[in-house]
């Protein structure tokens, strides 16, 4: 009778596992592996199983099971070649996890041995010295592989990573590697590489470069790119365009063509966002909605996703569509799902649109949520100032008293933000002017005119000119001429945008009235 741990089970297990890999059937292949693993079966022929099992782990991107197999593998006292291999795969699977010091030492301790991969992982140590930003060692196993008769190649292909570590590192000597790297290997097929770097360096130096970069990347485009210049050089147009001021339509084509040709492209989502946003910016509303709503469908755990689903929804309220509104709600609700940031603001969002469909009492419940949540305090100002708009909009005296209320509520707070306490000072007043409390109404303008409240050294003005023409319509009706000028010379004076409509209606008050000066 067979015992089922003998070995003849084990390398059947085995070569099941390859057959399952090149049917395509992976977890079944894993499955063979594992139990191929945890067998009783010590024999020394079973090694190269573990070795297979490590390497079918790695391309899955299983790095610690790689490594963890390897080790079992040792235990097993393979002999050397395999064990070099071994040794090998255990240090490329720490640098694939990006634990570069512990690669980094094991490469090292290869490279210097009579290990027939020895050279290999020397140029792989020199890699690893450079992620860990020790150029002395760098430089002393890049000479040893020159001196080993490393082929030019790989050579070359060392000096461009460092060239390219230093400038993704904001190193000042990136420029002159990257320059020092075109000169040595005119003719290494990844030039295109190093241009476009340089490409990079220009447009991003304070102030941008942007012709230079503009001209760098032609340079890039004429060395027969590789795909990963040619991949980055199209990214980087996109926004060396746009920083030139040109056509924004051909910053949207060159967008557009990055994403036909790029699809799998790691800077796709960022792309889609920029194709997006020039939509929404043109009011192009349908198509701005449509990218970003793939963006929230393709990469719905990117830190775009929300941004993209807020963004979809409010290109989806402002466009004209039968049932836009219905589409934005939904939007909407999913951003409030992911709970990030913009939770409480699409919940607003939410509430605006529920008042635009008439439905008062779906939006104060929305608001009422805002408010006894965890937002911010500028969500919460934005839901209790809706909640006084509506009573203000729902009209009565009842009403207009519990706007008023709510408009006091947030005036009050002498630490808010002068455009929010001007804002419920002039709605305040409105309500008290739809009291026929006319006096209260124009007290209350003045208490805006009279704030000295400077934010970042600029008074507010928006609400400080409705404000004050408020004021004045006011005085003009109870034929207070004087005391409408003087409200209209503060106006002007004070320098912004509608001071010329305040200058024209104080010299109109003044003709029609006589008051001027002798």
């Amino acid at each position: 009778m067979r015992r089922p741990e003998e070995p003849r089970r084990t390398f059947a297990r085995w070569y099941l596992a390859r057959l399952e890999i090149r049917a395509g059937r992976r977890e079944r292949a894993t499955q063979l592996f594992s139990d191929l693993r945890h067998t009783s079966t010590k024999s020394p022929a079973i090694p190269p199983a573990f070795l297979e099992f490590a390497q079918f782990e790695v391309a899955d991107r299983h790095f610690d099971e790689a490594i963890a197999i390897l080790d079992d593998a040792r235990l097993l006292h393979p002999e050397a070649a395999l064990l070099a291999r071994i040794d090998f795969l255990s240090a490329q699977a720490h640098y694939l996890a990006k634990r570069f010091d512990t690669a980094t030492a094991a490469f090292e301790q290869i490279a210097y041995s009579n290990s027939p991969w020895a050279r290999a992982a020397l140029f792989n140590a020199s890699s690893g010295w450079l992620h860990l930003g020790n150029q002395a060692r760098f430089l002393v196993d890049y000479s040893e592989l020159e001196q080993q008769g490393g082929d030019k190649e790989a050579r070359a292909t060392l000096r461009l990573e460092e060239a390219l570590m230093q400038a993704a590192k904001g190193d000042k000597k990136a420029e002159a590697s990257l320059q020092q790297f075109i000169r040595d290997f005119p003719k290494n097929p990844r030039v295109s590489e190093a241009w476009v770097a340089l490409a990079e360096l220009a447009f991003h130096s304070s102030p941008p470069r942007v012709d230079e970069a503009r001209k760098t990347l032609a340079r890039a485009t004429e060395s027969a790119p590789t795909a990963a210049a040619a991949e980055r050089a199209d990214y980087l147009s996109i926004w060396v365009e746009e920083a030139a001021g040109g056509n924004e339509t051909k910053v949207i084509e060159l967008a557009k063509r990055f994403l036909e040709q790029h699809g799998p492209s790691p800077f796709a989502p960022e792309v889609r966002m920029k194709l997006a946003e020039l939509y929404y910016r043109r009011q192009d509303f349908a198509n701005a909605q449509t990218q970003f709503e793939i963006i929230a469908q393709q990469h719905p755990d990117d830190s775009l996703a929300e941004k993209a689903l807020f963004f979809a929804a409010e290109s989806a309220m402002s466009s004209m569509g039968e049932h836009s509104l219905d589409r934005a709600i939904v939007l909407f609700d999913q951003v409030v799902q992911k709970n990030g940031a913009l939770r409480w603001s699409a919940r607003n969002e939410e509430a605006l649109i529920e008042r635009k469909l008439g439905k008062t009492k779906d939006a104060l419940a929305l608001y009422d949520e805002v408010l006894k949540s965890d937002a911010p305090q500028s969500e919460k100002r934005e839901a209790l100032c809706a909640k006084g708009d509506i009573s203000f909009e729902t009209g009565g005296s009842e009403n207009f008293q519990r706007a008023i209320e709510i408009y006091d509520q947030l005036a009050s707070d002498k630490n808010e933000p002068s455009h929010w306490r001007n804002q419920a000072l002039f709605k305040k007043a409105l309500c008290l002017e739809k009291k026929d409390d006319r006096a209260g109404a124009l007290e209350t303008f003045y208490k805006i005119l009279d704030d000295e409240t400077r934010e970042y050294g600029q008074r507010e003005l928006f609400w400080y000119y409705k404000a004050g023409f408020n004021a004045a319509r006011l005085l003009e009706e109870d034929s207070k001429w004087e005391s409408a000028a003087a409200i209209y010379e503060r106006l002007a004076a004070v320098g912004g945008n509608r001071s010329e409509e305040a200058k024209t209606r104080l010299n109109h008050l003044r003709l029609e009235h006589f008051l001027w000066a002798d």
